[in-house]
């Protein structure tokens, strides 16, 4: 699931415009907030294995809010 969140990321251009060197602390960072504010949404990808409409909306909605943040 952890994975899923980070290939999501990447294959979505939320690493486009990062510098290489940002991208490891992008990519812990992303986890970190994923793990600590969205938990159930890990939970669902992790049972469902696979991402519902429902759950890539989901999804979107929390690494733009991280993505917003971490640009900041």
């Amino acid at each position: 699931e952890e994975q899923v969140v980070v290939i999501y990321a990447g294959v979505n251009g939320y690493l486009d415009k990062l510098p290489v060197h940002e991208v490891a602390r992008f990519e812990a960072e992303l986890l970190r907030n994923v793990r600590d504010q969205h938990k159930d949404l890990l939970e669902t990808i992790r049972t469902e294995k696979a991402l519902s409409d429902a759950t890539t909306e989901k999804l979107k909605a929390a690494v733009d809010s991280f993505a917003k943040s971490f640009a900041a």
